[in-house]
């Protein structure tokens, strides 16, 4: 979380207490029969972008309670402070803070939450974001999945997430700003304070509002401003101020806005003109939407000014999902090689895991030919090298480097097969897996490729999945626990659509691809992302088993 001043102070007091109230002679009392609970960590974003930060840093700090029943009625141990070097993994602060199972085997639940408060009230956790200096200090998370615990489970998983919202503001300067040396950003019109109950997971603004200052710095050569917030239905009046010495730019948000926990909401402005002051008047200034949801396309009226929003990114192609990035994930698309302006393939590729969450492409004759297989396994051009793991040789370890955009739905030239070699289309797969039935998925594609128009294909990989957010590695590449198809056949103007999830294991012989049939409305379920954007919702719920032979 990239902390370093969690109320130390007061955890080096708690450590020191556990030491200074026994006496130096007095033996330590110890039931070697007792169970001490293990805690193990991750932090699950509600979609794929992040409050603050989805790692933990070098002594950050959670609290824990350990209850039976509903809320936080019948509590056995409150909150204890628990410490992780930085991996996770969370151990007692000293030894007095230790959480143990009941030693009769009685199943227990577990209730955590970070940053860590000594002087909590009851069940209730205080909220303030009035400032913003040190974000990871105020991004509040929240867990309570591990149930139904008990001695003969020892280890629990906290599976943390995030409470607060984040607004993110990439500034340019346009024509009439010379530079953004000493921009300052404020929003004014929010709510700045909370109580969260920590019973039941629910937050609470309180109803005073006031003006926040914006974290403002340069982050990839561009200046930005950011904010943690306290989620909200509609921010009614609520304006962005930037200002630059005695310039100001006031932009209003669209009415309607309204900022949900566990979501990033970007916006790209271009300051331009003179820019006045007081505060009320504004120069013209362009924003878009990177990851929204809620407010549609259109303009809207900036004190006089016009902004420009537009909706999730798309590619305008059939084949490409919705579009959502983060400061991690950056979304590539690749030519085909020779032919201006004809696409090859698109992918969403997260530089922090080193592997692709998706990959979509179009597929029909003019894409295979006889060019066979060219092996030329190389970097990913469009991405940092250092943001890819070099796979020269394999993932190893029962790990085949798995295309998702297979080599074979690319032979129409050996230049055109050569970019499904870059090492950002490979995933670690199953090595029987993907030799045995998702090779056959793939013929199937292509086989059901001579019966359409167009086939548009998304191939993808989930790292996470409900149940199991624990996430491991192969070469510094993330390992999938499952990969997906979500096919669309184009066939005259009629739509037909079908997916396919797989486990990242070791399959049964005897298992064939259809038993793994789902619809791509499940897959978006499931994953999250919005498949086929132009088609409707009917139409991605329907499998037609005539079509899908």
């Amino acid at each position: 979380m990239k902390i370093k001043n969690l109320q130390f102070g007061s955890i080096a007091m708690l450590m020191l207490l556990g030491t200074a109230c026994r006496k130096d002679n007095a033996p330590e009392v110890v039931n070697e029969n007792r169970t001490a609970v293990q805690f193990s960590s991750s932090i699950n974003g509600q979609i794929k972008t992040k409050a603050a930060d989805n790692s933990w840093s070098a002594n950050d700090a959670i609290g824990v309670f350990m209850k039976t029943g509903t809320g936080l009625t019948n509590v056995l141990s409150a909150n204890k402070v628990y410490l992780t070097l930085g991996d996770g993994e969370f151990k007692p602060s000293n030894l007095e803070q230790t959480i143990y199972y009941p030693e009769d085997g009685k199943a227990v639940d577990f209730i955590a939450y970070y940053p860590f408060d000594q002087n909590l009230s009851g069940n209730i956790y205080s909220v303030n974001v009035s400032a913003q200096g040190n974000q990871p200090a105020i991004d509040l998370l929240y867990a309570n999945n591990a149930v139904g615990l008990s001695k003969t489970s020892t280890n629990a998983n906290l599976v943390f997430s995030h409470q607060l919202s984040k607004v993110e503001f990439t500034v340019k300067n346009g024509t009439g700003v010379a530079d953004l040396n000493g921009l300052s950003v404020s929003i004014t019109g929010l709510k700045t304070n909370a109580n969260f109950d920590l019973a039941t997971g629910t937050i609470t603004p309180q109803s005073q509002t006031a003006t926040i200052l914006a974290k403002t710095g340069v982050r990839n050569a561009a200046t930005v401003a950011e904010a943690i917030l306290i989620p909200t239905t509609d921010e009614v009046g609520t304006k962005v101020i930037f200002t630059l010495g005695a310039k100001t730019f006031t932009w209003a948000l669209p009415a309607g806005t309204k900022f949900e926990k566990g979501k990033k909401y970007s916006y790209e402005i271009e300051l331009k003109g003179e820019g006045t002051s007081p505060v009320g008047t504004a120069a013209f200034i362009k924003a878009s939407i990177i990851n929204w949801n809620d407010v549609p396309s259109g303009s809207y009226n900036l004190d006089q000014e016009t902004v420009v929003v537009t909706p999730p990114t798309l590619s305008g192609y059939m084949e490409t999902p919705a579009i959502t990035t983060d400061e991690n994930t950056v979304y590539v698309s690749h030519g085909f090689p020779g032919k201006t302006g004809v696409r090859n393939y698109a992918m969403l590729y997260d530089k922090k895991y080193k592997m692709a969450y998706w990959v979509a492409y179009p597929l029909h004759a003019s894409y295979i030919g006889s060019s066979g297989r060219s092996d030329a396994w190389a970097f990913d051009p469009s991405i940092a090298s250092s943001d890819q793991v070099d796979l020269g040789s394999s993932f190893g370890n029962g790990y085949d480097r798995g295309h998702q955009i297979p080599s074979g739905d690319r032979t129409a030239s050996r230049d055109l097969n050569a970019t499904t070699f870059y090492y950002s289309n490979m995933t670690a797969q199953v090595s029987s897996m993907n030799q045995g039935i998702w090779n056959n998925l793939e013929q199937q594609v292509r086989t059901w490729t001579a019966q359409s128009d167009t086939l548009y294909v998304v191939t993808g990989a989930a790292i996470k999945t409900a149940t199991d957010q624990n996430i491991t590695y192969a070469k510094g590449s993330a390992i999938p626990k499952y990969y997906y198809k979500a096919l669309a056949m184009k066939k005259g103007s009629t739509y037909y659509t079908i997916g396919f999830r797989i486990n990242n294991q070791v399959i049964p012989s005897g298992n064939n691809y259809n038993t793994y049939r789902v619809s791509v409305s499940d897959l978006e379920k499931e994953t999250g992302y919005t498949f086929f954007p132009k088609l409707s919702a009917e139409v991605k719920a329907t499998v037609d088993n005539t079509i899908w032979k």
